[in-house]
């Protein structure tokens, strides 16, 4: 498994690089192509900038759900075993309490007058 997760973290840095790459290479061609048209480029590099904040807040909430995700699977186990646990003691009482009222009402039948 470790070998695994190893592997996803370098494909996800190399994304994270190429990414990094790909927004530097588009923030240059639209630098130049503003330039050229007399377009602000402030606009769009704020645009670009929110979008990488964006981004950001995503990444947080997405680890924040599996975080949830995770203690939600542990609470259900939880309380599997637990109901487990109390089924298997409800059992045992129902066989204690049915032996006691086989035994009490067997014990009533020899006594009674016939």
């Amino acid at each position: 498994m470790e070998p695994a997760a190893q592997k996803l973290e370098v494909l996800f840095g190399k994304a994270e690089s190429e990414l990094a790459t790909l927004s530097c290479m588009i923030n240059k061609e639209f630098s130049v192509l503003a330039a050229s048209q007399g377009v602000d480029s402030q606009v769009f590099t704020e645009l670009i900038n929110n979008v990488k904040n964006l981004r950001g807040q995503l990444n947080q909430i997405l680890s924040e759900v599996l975080e949830f995700q995770q203690q939600q699977q542990l609470v259900m186990s939880s309380m599997q075993v637990q109901l487990g646990t109390l089924c298997n003691k409800f059992n045992d009482l129902s066989m204690i309490t049915g032996s006691a009222v086989l035994e009490a009402s067997g014990s009533d039948n020899e006594c009674t007058p016939e």
